[in-house]
This record gives structure tokens, sequence and C-alpha cells, in this order.
């Protein structure tokens, strides 16, 4: 039988292994996870809502509203009343966010380093590329219409 390869597979232990890694230096610093949603508020703090925030990371409410929750609870981010619309909250990040993110950032070189280090200048520029490409292809898809359909079991 012939071996199929699949990439989503291995794309999703690297990542695992990549955000266990960075976790793990970050832990001390006293954020565990969501590094990526906090850089990017810390960009746009005070201009998006939870629903922006959801569409910028392309993940559903009720994932988004978990990082919302744990990074208020970490007082890394408040939620404003929007003065333009009293139905709508705006996200800000506290001023420990934004001291924390060259931390993160620092993180991130060195998980970089720590995961890359067999590989030559070359490949590293090849993974960029090919990473690079993937996500080009990929943001001409349109997305996936996921149905989601529960049974309640007979059991006979």
């Amino acid at each position: 039988m012939e071996k199929v390869k699949i990439y989503g597979f291995e794309m999703a232990r690297i990542s695992e292994v990549y955000l266990s890694t960075l976790s793990s230096i970050m832990t001390p610093q006293g954020l565990e996870r969501y590094f990526f949603p906090l850089i990017y508020l810390c960009e746009h703090s005070g201009e998006l809502t939870q629903k922006d925030l959801a569409e910028a990371i392309r993940r559903d409410k009720v994932y988004t509203m978990r990082i919302v929750d744990y990074l208020c609870d970490k007082e890394l981010l408040v939620r404003k009343q929007d003065c333009n619309d009293r139905r709508c909250q705006l996200l800000e990040v506290t001023d420990k966010a934004k001291a924390l993110v060259p931390k993160i950032k620092e993180g991130i070189v060195k998980t970089d380093k720590l995961l890359f280090h067999n590989f030559s200048d070359e490949e590293k520029k090849g993974f960029e590329t090919g990473m690079s490409k993937l996500f080009a292809t990929i943001n001409t898809l349109p997305d996936p219409e996921f149905i989601v359909q529960a049974f309640k079991r007979n059991n006979k």
C-alpha cells in the first residue's frame, strides 16, 4: 500500500511544538498563549471590536471570546464602550500589554533559533518562501463551509 503524506498533520505538529516552546519561554513573563492576537491588538489598540478581532485572526466568536477573556483576566486588555455604537465594545490594550510585546518578540526569536538551528540560511529562506506561497494560495480560496450535524444515538 502506498504511503500517503498528510501535510496538514505535519504542519499541525510543527505548530504545536513551536507554540509550546514559545509558551515555555513566555510563562515566566505571565503569558502562556495568544501571542499573535495580543501583538495584533497592540498594533490596533482601541480600534477593534471582538468581531473585528475574530475576522482578523480568522477564528470563530467563541474562540475569540476566550482570547479576550484570558487577556482581560491577565490585565493586558480592557473592553471600552464604543461611543459610536453602544452595542459594541472596543478592545484596548493596557500598558502592561505594551511592555510585554518586546518580550514576546524576543521569545519568538529564541524559539526560531532553537527550532531552526539545523537550517542553513538558504533553507530558512526556502522555508519562508514556501510558507508565503502557501498562504498566498490559501488566501485565494473561499472559506470552507463546515456543516456540523449532531444526531442522538439510539442505544438498542
